[in-house]
């Protein structure tokens, strides 16, 4: 049996590791696809390439216990890749918000996204800075990355209302795209911050993302 990899991380296994033979990929015991086996090749979900295989033991330069992108870059691909625009939409309900997915605390306020010449944000996802703890050596480790939602009013958008739509997208990709490693999430709390000609909505989240070595 061999190994499927997304990125640095081991989400699956293929049967049967016999070159030139057709077979199936296993992501937690359910059949995504079906295969005819080389020595490397593609994983592909619904056609969008999610990962690679080797028939053999994972290449050496595959750095498996020092990944070559932190938590917060990951998390910041992820979200990226299954947010949905159609789901983060203006008070009418149709209207996509603009929206971004950055690092928090940047070196320059919040304010200017919202209010940038070029491309402005109705909506942000800021991944800040994870806590980590080591597993048994070799197993990985658990990480808490917190994630803030921040909104605004603005012509067409009433921040809350926008700030819950980005929740129920938030916790709708969680639930529903654990590729790769165990993520759950937590409610944290929300805020209103007044800014003086507008208030700023942010609600915190914490994602628990486990990672394997």
């Amino acid at each position: 049996m061999g190994k499927v990899w997304l990125g640095n991380d081991q989400i699956g296994v293929f049967e049967p590791q016999i070159e030139g033979a057709s077979g199936s990929v296993f992501i937690n015991g359910n059949v995504i696809g079906t295969f005819t086996l080389a020595k490397s090749g593609y994983v592909l979900l619904d056609s969008q390439q999610i990962g690679t295989y080797w028939s053999h033991p994972a290449p050496p330069e595959l750095p498996v216990k020092r990944p070559a992108e932190d938590t917060r870059h990951r998390t910041k691909i992820y979200l990226e890749t299954y947010l949905d625009a159609a789901y983060l939409t203006k008070d009418d309900g149709s209207t996509p918000a603009a929206y971004a997915v950055i690092y928090a605390s940047p070196n320059y306020p919040l304010s200017r996204e919202f209010f940038a010449s070029l491309s402005p944000v109705d909506l942000l996802f800021c991944v800040d800075t994870p806590e980590s703890v080591a597993l048994p050596v070799g197993v990985g480790y658990i990480e808490h990355v917190p994630i803030t939602i921040f909104t605004i009013n603005k012509a067409g958008i009433t921040g809350t209302k926008l700030r819950w739509r980005a929740e129920a997208e938030l916790r709708y990709v969680i639930e529903n795209y654990p590729i790769g490693s165990l993520r759950t999430l937590e409610r944290m709390s929300d805020h209103e911050q007044n800014l003086g000609s507008t208030i700023l909505y942010s609600v915190i989240y914490i994602l628990r993302y486990k990672r394997y070595a």
